[in-house]
């Protein structure tokens, strides 16, 4: 089957490997009908994290099981499902306080063996261990455009919204408008806030911020966004802060705009130790909030796009043959031609 392999730090490549096989009753294989980049796999190409080559690498899919575990009892061969970043058993001491991206028995996909040296979701046909806890269904009414991101980057901004702990009337500072920053205003409206402030340097990706939600907008390459938002509040900054691009001035400049006894929701992947504003947040009593996605709301978020209430299919840039991988990767990790996410297909 094809794969991107992970070679060495900045080398991937596409390649023939050879296809999973069941390994334990609870594994499925799946066969792959969408998938994409993520920005971390961008991360891990170029080492940020401790490489160990080779690897298939990749994350964000959904597809059809192509061969059931004979543990397997919630799905069966034929069943369209999509998958979270990292497959977890439902029995450890993490997954029963509900800390799934935390399973101490699992690993997140396409990561090598730092995290486990699982298989990744770039790829023809994934193994996913522990199916019936991971897998969930995805609704005829769902096409692949919708439900691809369910699984990473919904998940993620949803989960970054839900620390914020907002409520009706309240102000939230979206900082970045990549895929997950966009999946946070987008899911920010189920919470019904006043104002919904987006910041970002990319003017297109503003732009499908205010369709996808946003009600005010600042471009920081021009603009200061901390004195524009406190101009906003009144002085007062907003009830919370997402930081959602893993970049230390953020961190830094939405510290600066939450307000007192508010608080700092942050989901950015950073490449390494940074300085963090603690004297400012202490000073105001600012809850700080971190962490992977909660993994167990993907069913929840599959209900809100069944039923309209979300639908992520704006942030599908573009639509790539699989086969083609090699040039969407150089597409995505150069962010050329105004590309967000790009829907490759095996």
């Amino acid at each position: 089957m094809l794969a991107a392999v992970v070679k060495g730090v900045n080398q991937i490549n596409l390649e023939n490997v050879l296809e999973p096989q069941i390994k334990d009753p609870m594994d499925v294989v799946l066969r792959v009908t969408a998938t994409a980049i993520c920005t971390s796999d961008v991360h891990i190409v170029e080492g940020y994290f401790p490489p160990s080559p080779p690897y298939v690498i990749g994350h964000e899919f959904i597809g059809i099981i192509e061969e059931a575990g004979t543990g397997v009892t919630a799905f069966k061969k034929g069943d369209r499902v999509a998958v979270p970043p990292a497959p977890y058993c439902g029995k450890c001491s993490n997954c029963r306080n509900g800390l799934f991206g935390q399973c101490q028995n699992s690993a997140i996909f396409g990561s090598g063996c730092t995290w486990g040296n699982l298989p990744g979701g770039l790829a023809e046909y994934v193994r996913v261990p522990y199916a019936d806890n991971s897998l969930t269904a995805i609704p005829e009414e769902i096409s692949d455009e919708q439900a691809i991101l369910i699984g990473d980057m919904l998940t993620t901004g949803y989960y970054a919204v839900e620390n914020c702990v907002l409520s009706p009337g309240d102000t939230v500072a979206v900082f970045g408008a990549g895929p997950v920053g966009l999946c946070a205003v987008h899911t920010a409206r189920l919470f019904s806030p006043a104002r919904i402030i987006l910041v970002d340097l990319l003017p297109n990706r503003l732009e499908i911020g205010k369709k996808m939600g946003a009600t005010d907008i600042i471009n920081s390459a021009w603009e200061n966004a901390v004195d524009i938002i406190m101009e906003i509040t009144n002085g007062i900054g907003v009830s919370a802060a997402i930081e959602a691009i893993g970049n230390p001035a953020t961190v830094n400049d939405a510290s600066q705009v939450v307000r007192v006894g508010g608080i700092l929701s942050i989901v950015g992947l950073f490449p390494g130790p940074i300085e963090f504003p603690i004297h400012n947040l202490l000073m105001k009593n600012v809850a700080v909030k971190m962490g992977l996605a909660n993994l167990g709301n993907i069913h929840r978020l599959i209900n809100l796009v069944s039923c309209g209430k979300l639908d992520t299919s704006p942030l599908i840039t573009h639509r790539m043959p699989f086969k083609d991988f090699e040039k969407a990767y150089e597409i995505f990790a150069g962010k050329k031609e105004n590309v967000i996410k790009i829907l490759l297909q095996p």
